[in-house]
């Protein structure tokens, strides 16, 4: 195997339609006193291809992160955790529903958001939002073992409270006593996130993650810069909302492909743009400076050396505590070599490999083709071909 193979791979997959274009970055991150390095940046196909607009894919192209949101978001948990201002132990019932906010060593938090929100969260809401969540803490829902419901379509009831969607939500569909990958876990982290933050949660997750790592191509609510176009509409979101016999109105062209706005329907409609499991936008770049953080010890690099994130939480967050989660990581095949990290919807992933110290980001638009199919082979393909290069 050499680098020429995984060009190879990588314009097959394009000719095969699996996706438009793709992007690979691939990091070394500091090993004791060896410094960190770049070791491959390559992009292939179009950022877009609709008709006779035609974009060539760029290595500094922006994409729609997906659900690989949810270790920015985790990584802001681990944080608060770091500093104390919240325990992995604490109830997720305690968190979304307290009567103050705590101000920790950041010096966030805003009594006048509390009462603010205690006003529009009723008692009755709140004693059902409790019983629902029962004994479920922050651990659990990292590790998705809460066995929280796994989707709803929240937009459905635009204009209603999350809290008490949620409440409704956890009635109909009673936690289970196994794993279950739900987007509703984030969800609630972020929620969690600007509630410990006192801050929205774009602000707090600035404070907690973008700066601090300096991820200066990194946002919500739409890419700072060149985007790779997405999804022809929300056909598949479509789909699955018709299927529980729910009704929605606000659905993009489908003659359109999705540039701007996040492609998941929830991050989209109903949070506008941010929220805890989905909506963040970043190019290979700053995911590869994310990577660094934890295959670095939790250390930010070259700015300080100092322990962002403490090295007992880095080591829990990559370690399987169940059914291939982490702290917010996936473990399993899709990580070949003991690796592990998260996948996007949209044709995202990340890949942390702790026995090489390889970071490895691929990023695809793989909605952006007539008809999107499973990339998990194509991934898993490229990771083991960069650990036969690098490794």
């Amino acid at each position: 195997m050499n680098l020429a193979d995984l060009g190879n791979i990588s314009r097959r997959c394009i000719d095969e339609g699996f996706f438009a274009g793709a992007v690979l970055r691939v990091e070394r991150a500091s090993r004791g006193k060896i410094p960190g390095s770049l070791l491959l940046e390559e992009a292939w196909g179009d950022a877009r291809l609709a008709g006779t607009d035609r974009v060539p894919m760029s290595t500094t192209t922006i994409f729609d992160l997906a659900s690989l949101s949810k270790l920015f978001t985790a990584t802001a948990i681990l944080r608060l955790a770091t500093t104390g201002e919240l325990r992995l132990d604490s109830k997720a019932a305690d968190l979304i529903t307290p009567g103050r906010l705590a101000v920790g060593p950041h010096g966030f938090g805003d009594p006048q958001a509390s009462r603010n929100f205690d006003a529009i969260l009723d008692e009755t809401v709140r004693e059902r939002l409790a019983a629902g969540l029962g004994n479920a803490d922050i651990a659990s829902l990292l590790t998705h073992s809460s066995g929280i419901h796994y989707w709803y379509p929240f937009y459905t009831r635009r204009g209603e409270a999350f809290e008490a969607i949620l409440a409704d939500v956890l009635e109909a569909h009673p936690r289970r006593d196994e794993v279950v990958y739900s987007d509703l876990n984030f969800m609630i982290l972020g929620r969690i996130v600007e509630r410990v933050a006192g801050l929205d949660l774009p602000a707090a997750m600035d404070a907690l993650v973008f700066s601090p790592l300096r991820l200066s191509r990194t946002s919500y609510r739409g890419p700072l810069g060149p985007a790779a176009s997405g999804e022809f509409g929300n056909r598949i979101e479509r789909g699955m909302v018709d299927a529980l016999g729910l009704g929605f109105d606000g659905w993009r062209d489908e003659s359109v492909p999705i540039r701007d706005g996040c492609n998941d329907g929830n991050g989209c409609y109903y949070f506008g743009g941010a929220a805890g499991h989905a909506g963040i936008f970043s190019d290979a770049r700053d995911l590869c400076r994310l990577g660094r953080l934890y295959l670095e010890d939790g250390r930010l690099g070259d700015r300080d050396g100092k322990n962002w994130l403490s090295p007992d939480l880095v080591g829990e967050a990559m370690r399987d505590h169940g059914g291939n989660r982490g702290l917010g990581f996936q473990l399993g095949p899709n990580y070949p070599g003991g690796g592990a990290g998260h996948t996007g919807f949209t044709g995202t992933y990340l890949h942390l490999n702790a026995p090489t110290k390889l970071v490895i980001a691929i990023l695809t638009n793989r909605l952006h083709v007539r008809n999107p199919r499973d990339v998990n082979p194509f991934r898993q393909e490229l990771s083991r071909a960069v650990l036969s290069v690098f490794g």
